[in-house]
């Protein structure tokens, strides 16, 4: 079953007098449980493409169909509520908050999410820190819930932020280069865990990224090029290789763990 499906998208900026096309008319559908990359060179569209699906931008043509809930018909009150209940992100600079503990950070959608609906609607406060506690020990750190960012490594903070973009049980994660802060041993054991946390739990994954890694492990690869798909398939080593070579990616080569 879709749980995203997008036709005909274009996003039009005006620059000058000229008109560029970020996006060119994509046709995109993509299953639950997927673990996708979108790849491409600077400028395809991958940002653009990803901020869309995040409804953090919305689209000059096409529809947008979130699990049969068609954007366009939505507001900005109701599209911020829904970004806010079934989209979460990964962001390759984890945005932890530095004076919040490993938990209260997990713990921050659910307490926004509640305050948003009002007394009685929300999550208690004692369901809020269980859930918290839960995928905290699910990404492997149960020993780090009382501490602060600072006082874990880099690999640890992304595991935090998954755990963070899982805990509300979203209908999909948006995994903006979430590896790029990485070095490559910490970036494979960082989408070692996502994946598994993909096929346990059936979370939608769905990256942006210029990394091998991420490619080698994805289960699908979208290539974009000047806005456009150019390329839908399902991964390989091959495929990864082509892709990588195709767009000049990079390997992760960064922060320890």
């Amino acid at each position: 079953m879709a749980v995203l499906q997008l036709s005909k998208i274009a996003r039009l900026y005006k620059k000058g007098d000229s008109e560029v096309r970020a996006l060119d008319g994509i046709d995109l559908s993509i299953e639950a449980g997927e673990f996708l990359a979108i790849v491409g060179p600077s400028g395809s569209g991958k940002t653009t493409m990803l901020n869309i699906l995040g409804c953090l931008d919305s689209p000059t043509e096409g529809r947008i169909v979130y699990d049969g809930t068609d954007l366009h018909g939505l507001d900005e009150k109701a599209l911020s509520a829904y970004r806010r209940d079934r989209i979460s992100f990964v962001f390759q600079s984890y945005n932890l908050i530095p004076v919040l503990t490993v938990r209260e950070n997990v713990e921050l959608p659910l307490v926004i999410e509640a305050r948003a609906k009002g007394k009685g609607a929300g999550r208690s406060d004692a369901d809020i820190k269980a859930l918290a506690l839960e995928m905290i020990e699910a990404v492997g750190l149960s020993d780090k819930a009382n501490r602060f960012p600072r006082e874990i490594s880099g690999g640890q903070e992304q595991r935090v932020a998954i755990a963070r973009a899982l805990v509300k049980k979203p209908l999909v994660v948006l995994a903006d280069e979430p590896t790029a802060n990485l070095d490559s041993k910490t970036a494979g054991e960082i989408l070692d865990l996502m994946r598994d946390i993909n096929e346990k739990k059936g979370a939608t994954f769905i990256f942006s990224t210029h990394d091998r890694l991420v490619m080698e492990r994805a289960r699908r690869i979208v290539t974009l090029h000047d806005g456009k798909i150019v390329s839908d398939t399902t991964s390989s080593h091959s495929a990864a290789n082509s892709a990588f070579s195709g767009i000049g990616g990079t390997n992760s080569s960064k922060r320890s763990s």
